[in-house]
């Protein structure tokens, strides 16, 4: 999830009408300055059926510690040579497609194909083209990779936790530095895999409709992540981990990305486990947004035929889609690229499926934050006074309660401007609400678990509103990887600095959960029922509360939560 961002309107846009470097050719080379700082990512608060998918602008982390001996792993493709560091061994930039280039642009991920020799996987690969704003960064077509953290401790049949990252759909990589696996595989003695997918048009954009050869194009990135869940049950026996005992997690985008897998058939056979972390399930659009995204990104560049798209350099293809969302109404640029309801990967509405019992050999951990739209305050303070009056998202469905709903909030948030109980109800609206709708989906059919993340840096007095921000979207990433960098939030150095022991102990409780999770199917709390709806909240003194702000809950009661863009 974003640590970075541009484009500081975008949220204000959203919230009022809720309604490069050097080309060459295939790949793009960008100027340095790399680091999920507050420069290079969209970000936007989202309404009632999108969400807050925005996850982070662009970091490469530095090659594992060589030293020790020599990290080997063996697969059906051929060997691999990884760096070896004080308790892992990192396998980075293992490829586990064919690169999505030539004749395989804008088609399903290919099969690998095997090497001769040893592939050396001790640095890491440049992340998949970006949608940046300065041309920072690097990004290059072929980018189908994995990296693998392998704990140096005896013994197989390690849990396996692949991580998809967030970033809209048009940032963010597998080799963001503060979503380094190191320190959970080490903790948690599993094997961590992240893995890189394509962005933006090149694994989001459906062409089926110039093309009948190109359908189910829209998926494409999606289809990605499915390829390198095979790959992982296919190759990670040959890094220690077991095969049959996967967890995929994921935050924002990458955890709606899950949502849309376990809507679909047989999950079980990509993985046993699910960590869905602030990603909604009614971010996955309808195939009519699909579709209606698509033409705008074909009628913007003036596209005719596939052929007209792939004559475009990266450089171009970037460029087509940064104008393809500049100016668009309400939450659009913000989901404009994500999963779809195709009728084949994603048969339905995310709930519906769940409900109906798609994910019923899967179990589900899913979680927010308790004031994800605070966030977004970063780059727009303005938001944090956005009146009642001005909340055009609010559901139609829900007028008549829309002033009883803001008193209730209002009431259980004694002091607080208007401006931060409205955005209490849109954390609800866009992150709190339809995870709860998950998890009670699920638990229909097997034991799901809810926690909230609710540690923040402490207020301060004599500072602007905007720099005392709760416990924002994506705040929880740096705990649950033990990558306890804050440099992105306000205030939050000095706090790591001062708070480090209490810090890192809440750090490795939130490891020992989430690898727990994957190792047992248990994250160390009851499951979500309902009446009870059991929650962990994390902070400091972290707890089991039983059915937090219930009252408020509640007042969302009959709203459906329709499929994104509906």
């Amino acid at each position: 999830m974003a640590r970075g961002g541009g484009f500081p309107e975008a949220g204000r846009d959203l919230v009022q009408s809720m309604g490069f470097g050097a080309d060459t050719g295939g790949d793009l080379v960008f100027r340095k300055g790399q680091g999920r700082g507050l420069r290079h990512c969209h970000h936007a608060v989202v309404t009632a059926v999108a969400a807050l998918l925005c996850a982070g602008a662009l970091a490469i982390p530095a090659p594992a510690r060589a030293g020790g001996e020599e990290c080997a792993a063996r697969t059906s493709l051929g060997a691999v040579r990884g760096a070896a560091g004080d308790a892992v061994c990192a396998y980075l930039g293992v490829p586990y497609a064919a690169p999505p280039t030539g004749a395989l642009r804008f088609r399903p991920p290919a099969p690998p194909e095997p090497w001769q020799g040893t592939l050396p996987a001790d640095r890491p690969k440049p992340p998949c083209p970006q949608d940046l704003t300065d041309g920072d960064g690097t990004g290059v077509e072929d980018c189908l990779h994995v990296n693998v953290w392998s704990p140096r401790t005896p013994g197989t049949h390690k849990p396996v936790m692949v991580f998809l990252h967030g970033g809209e759909d048009v940032y963010e990589s597998a080799g963001d530095a503060l979503d380094d696996g190191a320190a959970l595989a080490a903790r948690g003695d599993a094997v961590v895999v992240s893995a890189d997918y394509r962005l933006g048009i090149l694994g989001w954009t459906e062409l089926g409709a110039l093309d009948s050869a190109y359908a189910g194009s829209g998926n494409n990135g999606l289809r990605d992540e499915i390829a390198a869940l095979t790959w992982v049950r296919e190759q990670i026996r040959g890094f220690g981990g077991d095969p049959g005992n996967v967890t995929v997690f994921g935050q924002s985008a990458g955890a709606v990305a899950i949502d849309a897998l376990l809507a679909g058939d047989h999950p079980e056979r990509l993985f046993r486990r699910a960590v869905v972390e602030s990603g909604p399930p009614n971010a996955v659009h309808t195939a009519h947004s699909a579709q209606a995204h698509a033409e705008r990104v074909l009628r913007t560049g003036g596209i005719r035929r596939v052929a007209d798209l792939d004559a475009l350099t990266t450089r171009q293809i970037l460029e087509l889609q940064k104008k393809a969302r500049t100016g668009l109404p309400g939450l659009t640029g913000a989901v404009f690229f994500t999963p779809y309801i195709d009728g084949a990967l994603v048969p339905g509405p995310v709930l519906d499926r769940i409900a109906a019992g798609s994910a019923r050999h899967v179990d589900v951990l899913v979680g927010t934050n308790t004031n994800e739209t605070d966030f977004w305050a970063l780059f727009d303070p303005d938001l944090l006074k956005l009146p009642l009056r001005a909340y055009p998202g609010f559901p139609p469905e829900l007028a008549d309660r829309k002033q009883r709903m803001y008193e209730v909030y209002a009431a259980d948030r004694p002091g607080l401007s208007e401006g931060r109980v409205v955005n209490a109800m849109l954390t609800d609206q866009v992150e709190r609400l339809p995870a709860l709708r998950l998890a009670q989906a699920q638990a229909r059919w097997r034991p799901s678990y809810v926690y909230q993340f609710d540690w923040h840096v402490p207020y301060a007095s004599g500072v602007p509103d905007a720099q005392n921000l709760g416990a924002m979207h994506q705040l929880e990433m740096p705990f649950v990887f033990g990558n306890l960098d804050l440099h992105w939030v306000p205030r939050g150095t000095a706090t790591v600095e001062a708070q480090r022991p209490a810090l890192t102990r809440l750090a490795h409780a939130m490891m020992d959960s989430w690898t727990g999770f994957a190792r047992h199917g248990t994250p160390g709390w009851r499951p979500y029922r309902s009446p009870e709806r059991a929650t962990r909240i994390w902070d400091l003194d972290s707890r089991v509360e039983r059915a937090p702000l219930d009252n408020e809950r509640a007042l969302w009661d009959g709203y459906p939560f329709p499929a994104g863009n509906s």
